[in-house]
């Protein structure tokens, strides 16, 4: 007796041979490769800023306002005027919103069931462990937003802060060494955010005081502010604190430049982790998550995860000008036909120019998940 499978006219023992199967998974993988084909992806037509749009916030002005300084799964950390901290669960229309560290919120106080407490974010002095007593309902229009580029269209941006007024780049002189190309893609980011941006040289006791940096010659002469540190030595803090005062400044550099040894050079009382250096020279990550730090002396200081790079990706070109303003302007519009190592060019930082040619492929790239481009 012959066996059939459900719309199938072939032998049951045909179906269940390998050969078959070859066969069926070639022929899928064709039908999905001829419907890539044929799908327009519209890559160049996306608009990654519409996914940060936030909703109206017009019909709870009435509400109070607060700060966010962390958000969880459920529920999100809230920093009132007299920098209290108060607990909240976010309402449903806010919950697939892409908040970040630093966002004004509206919050009403509600009864919520209780739900398990959670530690103290940032070991934030007279904390106290609460379940939710508020819900927020809206976020204000933020003033800035910080954010590097993602991985892909699915996520074009990953949000770093908002509504801070400077971006600080770490850099040490030593362990791990002074790396300028990250302080330029810091530098680019701050510009896309209308952020000030300045350069804190960590570690500056390891290094002979004869030893002028000069990987940060090209920075100084485009006048961008530099502040030297050691946290060991105490020297640069007091500067430090005179440029937080009321101000908000987000805090990045790569993993072991010593953000939080610095941090907690100025600001004893959080205690933040620190690590040492890894047997292959890099940074051990001890902050995994922007922490919103209240400075005792005015200002907040938001300490960002150590990173590996800051992506450019879908960032406009133009900024370049702002970044490399020591080069032509028609080659920062198109950069890629020069070759830095050419002496007719006269240029007197070769890798200014090849960090540039960087930057702007990468700011053109396109989705790398995208199976297709047309």
């Amino acid at each position: 007796m012959r066996k059939f499978r459900l719309g199938q006219s072939r032998e049951a023992q045909d179906l269940d041979s390998p050969d078959a199967y070859a066969r069926e998974g070639r022929a899928q993988s064709k039908r999905r490769q001829q419907s890539a084909e044929r799908s327009q992806t519209g890559i160049e037509a996306h608009d990654g800023d519409a996914m940060l749009f936030l909703p109206d916030p017009e019909p709870w002005m009435h509400y109070a306002e607060a700060t966010l300084i962390q958000r969880h799964s459920q529920w999100v950390n809230l920093e009132l005027a007299d920098r209290s901290l108060l607990r909240a669960t976010l309402a449903g229309k806010l919950k697939g919103v892409k908040l970040v560290v630093g966002d004004r919120v509206r919050y009403s106080p509600v009864p919520l069931d209780a739900e398990d407490p959670t530690p103290n974010p940032g070991n934030r002095p007279g904390y106290s462990e609460t379940n939710p007593q508020a819900q927020v309902v809206a976020v204000m229009p933020r003033r800035t937003l910080l954010k590097r580029g993602g991985i892909d269209d699915r996520e074009p941006w990953q949000l770093i802060a908002a509504n801070a007024d400077e971006l600080w780049a770490c850099a040490s002189v030593l362990d791990p060494p002074l790396r300028p190309g990250l302080l330029e893609r810091a530098q680019t980011l701050a510009l896309a955010a209308g952020l000030a941006f300045r350069i804190v040289v960590t570690k500056r006791d390891k290094a002979s005081p004869k030893d002028l940096l000069p990987e940060l010659d090209p920075l100084r002469e485009q006048g961008v502010p530099i502040v030297e540190t050691s946290a060991q030595q105490a020297s640069g803090l007091e500067t430090l604190k005179e440029l937080l005062r009321n101000r908000v400044v987000v805090l990045v550099g790569h993993s072991g430049v010593g953000k939080s040894t610095l941090v907690n050079a100025l600001m004893p009382e959080f205690a933040l982790k620190t690590g040492d250096m890894s047997r292959y020279g890099t940074g051990r990550q001890t902050t995994t998550a922007a922490r919103w730090l209240p400075t005792p002396f005015g200002g907040t200081l938001i300490d960002t995860p150590g990173i590996r790079t800051l992506s450019v990706r879908g960032l406009d070109r133009a900024l370049l000008s702002g970044v490399f303003p020591e080069l032509p302007p028609e080659w920062v519009e198109d950069p890629t036909g020069l070759d830095p190592e050419n002496e007719d060019l006269g240029l007197d930082y070769p890798e200014r120019l090849q960090s540039l040619q960087r930057l702007w492929e990468e700011m053109g790239e396109r989705n790398p998940n995208q199976s297709s481009y047309r």
